[in-house]
């Protein structure tokens, strides 16, 4: 196994550790991790990804803290992304268990999903911006937010 294989194995068993001491059971930790990450599954994340779940559960890291980008945004592109953060937020408190807001990289995913783009948001021009809140309007009507 590699080096870097070796480190995700390591943070995959301080994750279920950390579960474990905090009383989390495996589906609330999945919840966790879809919230965090977008991805349910330990072994489809990244060592990055795993890294942030691990943070989340110790405390670390807030979920708005990955959203600072917005605020330093060009002007012409800040009023998207503001607008993208309050629809974050809408899709966080659909979430179970509800959080504050989504994360970046759950909002990506579904608007991967729904636009097929894989851009990351802080790379958007306007027009593709404005595809993003449509896509995540869409997604609320179709979740009831």
């Amino acid at each position: 196994m590699s080096r870097l294989g070796l480190m995700k194995a390591a943070r995959i068993k301080a994750v279920h550790a950390a579960c474990r001491a905090a009383g989390i059971d495996a589906d609330t930790r999945r919840d966790l991790q879809l919230a965090v990450t977008g991805k349910a599954s330990l072994s489809d994340m990244t060592l990055g990804e795993v890294s942030q779940v691990l943070d989340r559960l110790n405390g670390r890291g807030s979920p708005a803290d990955e959203w600072k980008f917005v605020f330093r945004l060009a002007a012409e592109r800040q009023s998207y992304g503001k607008k993208i953060y309050r629809l974050a937020q809408r899709v966080g408190a659909l979430q179970t268990p509800p959080a504050e807001i989504a994360s970046k990289a759950y909002i990506e995913g579904v608007t991967r999903q729904m636009r097929g783009t894989d851009q990351p948001l802080e790379f958007c021009d306007c027009d593709q911006l404005y595809k993003v809140i449509q896509a995540l309007e869409v997604y609320l009507k179709r979740h009831g937010g």
